[in-house]
């Protein structure tokens, strides 16, 4: 939503109190508005409708993580999805190409996983098992987001080209293009327990030592 739509917004939040009979106050409206201001204000009212048209809830005050559900879906639904174009990309596309997701959570999973070029060399019969752990994996990081993600994934053929010199072709983009794209912009960093100590941590070790000499 933008800025123009708050008044809109507002509006929206005092007709659903008064169908609950509930004094939506401004301090109410803003920690809705924060928690839902990144949806496009008709998805945030579809939801809204969805959930007093539910018999299983909508009986109840609609909580942002409600709006959110019927929005996005649940945890376990994301996960399945994001689990499904992994499994159309590793028949479409296999372990040869590298590869950029529309979705940086899959970067980060299969990242801990073991990579793209592990997850693909799976036989068929062990495939169930990395779908369960997938999409647990995914759901963690649904509910708390990782530090980082990589770039891209890596394939058979760039680790290839680039250890014998040849030229590397850009990975392959799955999903949405333009948020492909942005995946790669905004991934990056060294995995965990991957860093390299810099010189004057190592310098600050060697000093700890040579104190420590001293005073033996």
């Amino acid at each position: 939503m933008q800025t123009t739509d708050i008044s809109k917004f507002t509006a929206m939040m005092a007709g659903i109190g008064e169908l609950y009979g509930k004094i939506i106050s401004a301090q109410i409206t803003e920690i809705y508005w924060r928690a839902l201001k990144h949806y496009e204000l008709q998805d945030v009212q579809k939801a809204l409708q969805a959930h007093v048209n539910n018999p299983d809830c909508g009986q109840y005050f609609p909580k942002p993580a409600d709006v959110v559900r019927f929005i996005d879906g649940s945890g376990e639904t994301k996960a399945l999805q994001a689990w499904t174009m992994v499994e159309q990309a590793i028949i479409q596309v296999g372990g040869y190409q590298s590869v950029a997701f529309d979705d940086p959570l899959i970067h980060a999973v299969l990242e801990d996983m073991g990579g793209w070029i592990k997850l693909c060399s799976k036989t068929h019969d062990s495939m169930p098992f990395s779908a369960n752990e997938f999409q647990k994996r995914y759901m963690g990081f649904i509910n708390k987001k990782p530090n980082r993600h990589p770039k891209y994934l890596l394939g058979t053929s760039e680790c290839e080209n680039a250890k014998n010199g040849y030229p590397i072709n850009p990975p392959v983009l799955l999903g949405d293009v333009k948020k492909a794209e942005q995946v790669m912009l905004t991934g990056g960093g060294m995995p965990l327990l991957i860093h390299h100590s810099s010189q004057s941590v190592h310098d600050l070790a060697q000093k700890v030592l040579e104190i420590s000499g001293k005073k033996n």
